[in-house]
């Protein structure tokens, strides 16, 4: 991958190998957009490969990964732990963009549980979820865990888990269509209408000294 540094550790080689690639971007801006996507993700998975090696969960996710086994254990982070996340500023969630308009150089964890990395913010299962599985995935509401993830994240533990084989992806409901009456024929005629340019009516009333006419 073009984008990656010198140094990069072989881990993180092998991890962003396993990325899922969504389709091709269009457009004058698609390369530089696609450069700026792999960057992004190399500091996503750097950041998680060191917070793992510290707790030995990197060989769990590794394996989940390439098993794509749902039966792996949970691969855990801090779900509201300062010390090894950091905290951003204090903004609320309507003030946070989900395409970053507030950066922080390094990956950070916010007042209101969402996870920060290089110009972007979002909730950490759904950051790697949309990694290694789903690059179309939105939003936690089209997330659900499997019933043997422990530290799943409507659970709301003190660590929530961001291995993505242990979430499912739910449809959204799609709406029926409305259907919108329409005259798919063009009358060539309209129908007649009733002429009452020479009548008038019974109860007008007419100017001392003026007939109506006959």
């Amino acid at each position: 991958m073009s984008s990656i540094l010198p140094f990069t550790p072989p881990v993180v080689k092998r991890l962003l190998g396993w990325k899922k690639s969504a389709g091709g971007s269009g457009g004058a801006g698609g390369g530089e957009q696609n450069g700026q996507e792999e960057k992004w993700c190399e500091k996503a998975v750097k950041s998680l490969v060191k917070k793992l090696k510290k707790t030995g969960q990197l060989d769990e996710l590794e394996k989940a990964i390439t098993t794509q086994n749902c039966n792996t254990k949970c691969v855990t982070i801090p779900s509201t732990c300062s010390e090894i996340w950091g905290l951003s500023t204090p903004n609320t969630i309507d003030q946070w963009d989900t395409t970053g308009l507030y950066s922080f150089s390094e990956q950070t964890r916010s007042l209101d549980g969402r996870l920060q990395v290089s110009h972007r913010k979002g909730l950490p299962h759904v950051i790697y979820c949309r990694l290694w599985r789903w690059p179309d995935l939105h939003s936690h509401h089209e997330l659900k865990a499997i019933e043997n993830c422990e530290y799943a994240f409507n659970l709301k533990k003190d660590e929530v888990c961001v291995n993505p084989y242990h979430y499912q992806r739910v449809e959204t409901p799609v709406l029926p269509p409305v259907l919108v009456p329409r005259h798919t024929e063009i009358l060539t005629e309209l129908p007649p209408l009733d002429d009452y340019t020479h009548s008038i009516p019974e109860n007008t009333n007419f100017p001392a000294g003026i007939e109506p006419q006959s």
